[in-house]
């Protein structure tokens, strides 16, 4: 979702659909690979960011998913990339696999600016990374198996948030997740939480716009207003 309340959502295969906050179809991207997205990221400025795993690829284009590039992650000093989103500055924010690291590299430079080893904060063999994001000077990573990871925006590692969850959202302060049939509305500075039982089942995510609520389902989006 961006910063208008429009929403973005990727499909098996990797196409992208544009909806209105009144979920409208406005508009789809088709993707000439065939692959699944990793990541998909409408909220940094007024670029949609899209990972593709498979291809290592990255895809950034405009709101109106008209001006596509498409770019490999291509670097001798990076290895197989688990996961990977756009920073605030327009760089690339990345989980590498191999050496279980975490990179910040200049997209402009071909080069690594930051670099955090994980393996000394990460104890958890089998981590599952479905989210990574830098929101107000923080990244976010998320391991499905073990909770949310958060560093400074120079690969500083700051806290962790116990949570079984496998994306969240975020509004002024407030972090948002799913963890076990709740939603749960975390202020990411205080620290103060606030959890709430949600009406649908087999939720898979969660997304906010203002007054609204939207539930992400395997085979729907539900607006809840």
């Amino acid at each position: 979702m961006d910063a208008t309340g429009s929403i973005f959502l990727s499909f098996e295969g990797g196409s992208i659909t544009k909806y209105s906050a009144k979920l409208d179809s406005l508009i789809t991207y088709s993707p000439l690979k065939i692959g699944d997205t990793k990541l998909l990221e409408s909220g940094t400025g007024l670029v949609i960011f899209a990972f593709y795993d498979f291809f290592q690829e990255y895809l950034i284009t405009d709101r109106f998913l008209a001006r596509p590039t498409r770019t490999k992650l291509s670097n001798s000093s990076i290895d197989y990339i688990d996961i990977a989103t756009q920073s605030q500055d327009n760089n690339i924010w990345l989980v590498e696999n191999s050496t279980f690291r975490l990179l910040k590299y200049n997209v402009i430079l071909n080069q690594i600016e930051i670099e955090t080893a994980l393996n000394t904060i990460i104890d958890n063999p089998d981590n599952d990374f479905t989210f990574i994001k830098e929101y107000q000077n923080q990244v976010f990573l998320v391991d499905k198996n073990s909770g949310i990871y958060v560093f400074d925006n120079l690969g500083n590692f700051s806290k962790f948030i116990s949570a079984k969850t496998s994306k969240c959202t975020f509004e002024k302060n407030i972090i948002t997740y799913l963890e076990g049939g709740m939603m749960v509305n975390l202020d990411i500075y205080s620290n103060s939480e606030q959890r709430s039982a949600i009406t649908e089942t087999e939720v898979l995510g969660i997304m906010r716009f203002k007054s609204n609520l939207y539930y992400v389902k395997d085979k729907s989006l539900i607006w809840q207003y």
